[in-house]
């Protein structure tokens, strides 16, 4: 059965700040992310993403997944060839429906990047059957991609989760920053709606803590006054006065205010909840490469301690059965760390698409179903590259790279013409292997 892909990575439950606040590179690298997902495709499918891929990349694609390229179908915005902002505004623009109703077949599937009240509603204009977009439409998603409400029914669930508190104003947010400082000498407060740290602000007792999930780091003294510290909150966290208008609903006015523990390792795990009566499926899991952000993956994680592994793997899956149970159908990202105590803690759960979904969507169909019994994985968001083509022919000629043997490097996504960057994929049968064949690719990528 075909399906449409959906590159919707900006939707308001995806960025609760106006898309306004991005500058032009972050807008570029948002309009890339949007075609991750087309390593999910197959021959006959569609993919509406906030621009096509480069069509050298297309070429690099279709080639490295054995598809057609005439059995493929790719749909933008009405925009610019650079890319436009995929939400309730774009999604439902009544000439991109009647493009997609000359493609898309009722008894097509979705496979959206977030499926939020917006993908609900085109599911409907569309005359999608079997999507069960009533779960969605009621703001399914939203409760479960809510940093606030994670915190509730996590932690009804018996899941490890950091010391904190959800606040509703700057002066509540002020006040729990400092009530909470004690704790290990830094606190990090989240936008409710956000990806990939953005809009996070770490305060901290210490300069010498890395500001690792977090956007924004201020300097404070144990002792710090509220003034200060809401001070600090307006010049970087506005997102409690500034909300996106989001289509019904939910409006995330909230932020959270949490314990933050400098020096942790970050882990994820993603899942697949299928339609009953099958049970929740672990995917993958691995490190994520803080830099201080999230810049990519290690797969699965590098020496982890099988305690704290199998702890992090029995809460997700904990997790994954509770939502399922509550009506959510598709992939779950779940985010945790390991404090330098041993301590697992979890900080957020994904109901959607993540960023590892099309790694592991790329790594299963070039290396196999077991991969992670045989493989290690490392990938990053930002090799500096200013020509894919000629990056896709030196991978190609060079043995130890190309993707047909026991290590390799797949490029996943081309930035190339707008941020000079591509996000990458390497291989090989061990982590030390596996760092020098990424020495190698980077290596190659610099001399082109």
């Amino acid at each position: 059965m075909p399906q449409l892909v959906l590159g919707n990575v900006t939707s308001e439950y995806m960025f609760a700040s106006p898309l306004t606040s991005f500058g032009p590179k972050e807008t570029h690298k948002q309009h890339a992310v949007s075609t991750r997902t087309a390593w999910l495709l197959e021959d006959g499918d569609a993919m509406l993403a906030h621009r096509r891929p480069t069509p050298d990349f297309r070429d690099y694609l279709v080639s490295s997944l054995g598809l057609d390229p005439a059995a493929l179908t790719f749909f933008t915005p009405d925009g610019p060839d650079e890319g436009t902002f995929l939400d309730a505004r774009t999604a439902l623009a009544e000439p991109l429906v009647e493009r997609l109703r000359e493609t898309v077949r009722p008894d097509w599937t979705l496979t959206p990047y977030l499926y939020d009240r917006t993908v609900a509603d085109l599911a409907g204009r569309l005359g999608l059957r079997g999507t069960d977009p009533a779960f969605f439409a009621q703001g399914g998603s939203d409760f479960f991609n809510s940093k606030s409400f994670f915190r509730a029914w996590a932690t009804g669930t018996g899941v490890p989760v950091a010391r904190g508190e959800v606040c509703r104003s700057r002066g509540a947010t002020a006040r729990t920053v400092r009530d909470l400082l004690h704790h290990t000498g830094s606190v990090i407060v989240k936008q409710d709606f956000s990806a990939s740290g953005y809009g996070n602000v770490l305060f901290t007792v210490d300069a010498e803590v890395p500001s690792i999930g977090a956007s924004a780091k201020h300097v404070v003294g144990p002792l710090s006054g509220l003034r200060e510290i809401e001070a600090a909150l307006a010049a970087s966290f506005p997102v409690v006065e500034e909300v996106r208008d989001f289509p019904t609903g939910l409006r995330p006015s909230e932020a959270v205010v949490e314990v933050y523990h400098p020096h942790s390792r970050t882990l994820y795990s993603e899942l697949f909840l299928p339609d009953p009566p099958g049970e929740p499926v672990l995917l993958d899991h691995g490190d994520m490469r803080m830099e201080p952000v999230w810049n990519g993956f290690a797969i699965p994680p590098v020496a982890l301690d099988p305690a704290a592994e199998r702890q992090m793997l029995e809460s997700s899956l904990a997790m994954a059965r509770t939502i399922r149970q509550l009506g959510y159908r598709g992939y779950l990202n779940c985010d945790s760390i390991v404090t330098p105590e041993g301590e697992v803690l979890f900080s957020e759960v994904n109901a959607r698409v993540g960023g590892c979904t099309h790694v592991h969507a790329a790594a299963r169909r070039l290396l196999g179903d077991d991969y992670l019994d045989g493989y290690t994985l490392l990938t990053r968001n930002d090799l500096p590259v200013r020509d894919f083509a000629k990056l896709a022919l030196a991978v190609e000629r060079d043995p130890r790279l190309t993707p047909d043997g026991e290590s390799g490097a797949v490029v996943l996504v081309d930035d190339s013409p707008y941020t000079h960057t591509v996000e990458y994929l390497v291989y090989d049968r061990g982590p030390e292997a596996a760092e020098e064949t990424e020495r190698l690719l980077r290596h190659v990528a610099s001399t082109l």
